[in-house]
């Protein structure tokens, strides 16, 4: 029995998936670094965003392997890169956005965190993509492999 309990906690808290069963995506608009407004609760098809900060090691593979793949594969699903970190300044995004040859209009600066404690019910995990669809969570990652990438084809 305990070595159960033990791979159930393994998997519960080290598993790329976060629970979202039963929760409504919390509601918001946010401008990104062009300007152009975001609205989710004008959105009524899918839309993925990824939270992420400059100096993320992870969110370097991440961003420009997750951008390809939306862009290849859902490009009409608007994909919103938010950064929530305060010490980020818009021109390190600017910087970060050209160093990853990612267009700078996907990038979303939550200058005060409001829109990332939404997300995140204490500490903020990086990197995160959520989907999502009304009212209603698609998905939930931490990070991006194949099998994640698999998995997001599925729900989208």
């Amino acid at each position: 029995m305990r070595k159960i309990t033990v791979i159930l906690f393994l998997l519960m808290f080290l598993s790329p998936i976060e629970p979202t069963f039963g929760q409504t995506p919390p509601k918001f608009w946010i401008r990104s670094l062009e300007g152009k407004r975001f609205d989710s609760r004008k959105q009524k098809y899918p839309y993925v965003i990824s939270f992420f900060f400059v100096n993320c090691v992870p969110c370097t593979k991440e961003i420009p392997e997750l951008y390809k793949f939306m862009n290849t594969n859902y490009s009409n699903v608007p994909l919103l890169f938010i950064d929530p970190i305060k010490e980020d300044s818009k021109k390190n995004i600017q910087r970060f956005s050209e160093k990853l040859k990612v267009p700078l209009s996907y990038f979303y600066k939550d200058s005060f965190g409001s829109i990332s404690k939404k997300f995140f019910k204490g500490k903020i995990s990086f990197p995160t993509i959520v989907g999502m669809k009304r009212n209603e969570y698609l998905f939930r990652f931490k990070g991006i492999d194949e099998t994640i990438l698999d998995e997001i084809k599925l729900l989208l």
